[in-house]
């Protein structure tokens, strides 16, 4: 931002409001969660949000209801960068056409088309079994099918608490997808926590431990007959196979997109996924730790 539009930022901010207000305000916001009262609205709402932010803009525009939602820019100075687009925006909703730019005037998605399956961004999720093969050959197929059927139950119970969407299964690993990052990662924890206590019960199928490992990526899939495709996906997939067994790894972007939501992540290097040039990044998610 040019140093004095900087400046005049600074005290436009300065002259709005008191700074004791100005606390109490920002305090407020961190200890009040309203999100249980979004069905209860009943007039027509606009949502406004950032591009690197959408995850929560969505879930606004999903829980209210007969809501719109306009994604913006997430440049450094979001508001002077948006402020053209923001009005525009908001004549759109009101209705008044005459006012909206002609060119590049933002569309705005209405309450009755926005589902979760319209959401561009998802985020992918990949579990594995490790030692699968060798799990079968040891077992014998009528023992090793019940003990797999076992981790089917589990996965499938966990993703459909965490509004998972099953997109298809390998045999020895899910892949499944998710409209909201956060909910995937509390996923993939509540499934290494589901198999953890699993492995620790005394009934007899459990004597065969399940370890299971999960990578997970958010991006713009390509969707097809209820398939997913694309480097999204195929990137979600390597990062499954570098975890180890009860690790969840996440790529940047998830991180980034979790911030502030409370996990608690370790670096977990790069590496040169195939099929990719630049070396990828990966983070722990620390779920014993929570």
């Amino acid at each position: 931002m040019p140093d004095p539009d900087l400046l005049g930022f600074g005290r436009l901010m300065r002259e709005s409001v008191a700074g004791e207000m100005a606390i109490n305000i920002l305090l407020e916001m961190v200890k009040s969660d309203v999100r249980s009262l979004l069905p209860r609205v009943q007039v027509p709402t606009l949502v406004l949000a950032r591009r690197d932010r959408i995850e929560i803009g969505q879930e606004l525009a999903v829980d209210i209801p007969d809501a719109s939602l306009v994604v913006l820019g997430s440049g450094s100075s979001f508001v002077l960068e948006n402020a053209r687009p923001g009005i525009d925006a908001v004549h759109a909703f009101l209705g008044n056409g005459g006012l909206v730019s002609q060119n590049d005037g933002p569309t705005v998605v209405k309450g009755p088309d926005l589902k979760l399956s319209d959401r561009s961004l998802r985020t992918v999720l990949f579990t594995d079994l490790v030692g699968h093969s060798e799990m079968m050959s040891r077992l014998g197929d009528e023992h090793g099918r019940a003990v797999l059927r076992d981790h089917e139950r589990i996965t499938r119970e966990v993703l459909k608490a965490h509004g998972g969407t099953e997109v298809k299964t390998m045999g020895d690993g899910f892949m499944a997808s998710f409209g909201s990052v956060t909910k995937a990662v509390e996923c993939a924890i509540a499934l290494q926590r589901a198999f953890a206590e699993r492995n620790s019960s005394a009934r007899p199928e459990a004597l065969e431990g399940l370890s299971v490992r999960v990578g997970l990526n958010a991006g713009e899939p390509i969707e097809e007959e209820g398939d997913l495709f694309g480097a999204t996906v195929i990137l979600a997939s390597r990062i499954a196979a570098k975890a180890g067994g009860g690790e969840i790894l996440v790529a940047d972007t998830v991180r980034g997109l979790c911030s502030g939501k409370g996990f608690l992540f370790a670096d977990g290097g790069e590496f040169v996924a195939k099929g990719f040039e630049e070396p990828v990044r990966v983070y722990e998610v620390r779920w014993r730790d929570g």
